[in-house]
């Protein structure tokens, strides 16, 4: 178990106040160019944010979503949605493109993008490539698993299962390859499958393929300790690992690898932790770990690898829903994403 270091001189540094965003948020996402940050949102919205000013200005929403936004991506010039009802989305600026209605069968938990396609998975098992430009189906592949995570080079997409499996798939035709196993990531807890790949990122070389999960400690109230795992993409084998200090730390949420070779990611733990953290792969711990941040969701590194967007959750949540408000409502839960200089 790796103890958490005190920040260095160089650890990121919180930029300006945070995007107030009004809901609970899943994935924050910049664009291309870096001129517009997009939260999917619990409420069916895509929220959009101009941040190429010295202040964030709120855009028109994206509605239109039948359930809560679970994933989103952009492409070169698009930006793709994917909801929990199963919905798949292509938005030009604030224009709908294209849609697919039942993309999956209920949730669809995960979006990646190359030039021309887009790739979706969902609770249903399946794997499936769409054209980009007109939302037509391409292939699809049933993992006979609950698919948790994608991410995708022009070549190959990468799966992350319930199981702790990572798949990979010659593209555009979804031909199974080679698979990643990281088995700490599962544990069956009497009859409740813990864990899974719950997050997946290739980094900018192309020559690392990073995982990140837990390893559950048990089902039910679900504790698990953070667990960060590389591997190198030309031998298959796992390279290095982070591992959090307790369970409940919680799992990895997300990942944003930078291009000088530290990789961003944050976690999520209980009761309401949270924190934004920097590892250097190969190195025992990480360079930094910190940040007030309880329950994060999501990490977005800026195109210009200067700045990165971190979604939370507000420190005064509601949890379950049974906290009542001053005025005796029961608010929701709400994402403030602070900028980070990294």
């Amino acid at each position: 178990m790796s103890a958490q270091p005190k920040a260095a001189s160089n650890a990121p540094k919180e930029v300006g106040k945070p995007i107030a965003v009004p809901v609970q948020a899943s994935r924050v996402r910049f664009s291309p160019d870096g001129k517009v940050l997009a939260v999917a949102c619990f409420d069916a919205k895509a929220r959009r944010y101009d941040v190429s000013g010295k202040e964030p200005a709120e855009l028109p929403a994206l509605g239109e979503h039948n359930g809560w936004l679970s994933a989103l991506a952009f492409g070169e010039e698009r930006l793709f949605t994917a909801d929990s009802w199963g919905r798949l989305s292509a938005w030009d600026g604030a224009t709908r493109a294209w849609t697919v209605e039942a993309a999956h069968d209920g949730w669809l938990r995960a979006l990646a993008v190359t030039k021309a396609h887009v790739f979706t998975c969902g609770r249903d098992g399946f794997v499936r490539a769409w054209s980009a430009a007109d939302g037509k189906k391409i292939a699809e592949f049933d993992a006979k698993a609950d698919v948790l995570s994608l991410c995708a080079s022009e070549s190959t997409l990468f799966a992350g299962d319930l199981f702790g499996t990572v798949r990979t798939f010659e593209l555009p035709a979804l031909k199974p390859g080679r698979a990643f196993e990281v088995k700490e990531f599962y544990k069956l807890d009497r009859i409740q499958d813990v864990g899974g790949v719950k997050c997946l990122a290739l980094s900018p070389n192309g020559k690392s393929l990073f995982a990140g999960g837990a390893e559950p400690k048990g089902g039910g109230f679900v504790e698990c300790t953070p667990l960060l795992v590389a591997f190198d993409l030309a031998s298959g084998k796992r390279t290095s690992q982070w591992k959090g200090a307790n369970p409940a730390e919680g799992f990895v949420t997300d990942l944003a690898p930078h291009a000088d070779g530290r990789v961003l990611f944050t976690t999520s733990g209980q009761p309401g932790q949270g924190k934004l953290h920097v590892w250097k792969p190969g190195d025992a711990t990480t360079s930094f770990s910190g940040g007030k941040l309880p329950n994060c969701h999501s990490v977005a590194l800026h195109p210009n690898g200067e700045v990165a967007a971190v979604s939370a959750t507000n420190a005064n949540s509601s949890g379950n829903g049974r906290v009542k408000g001053t005025g005796g409502d029961y608010p929701n839960n709400a994402s403030p994403v602070q900028m980070w200089k990294v």
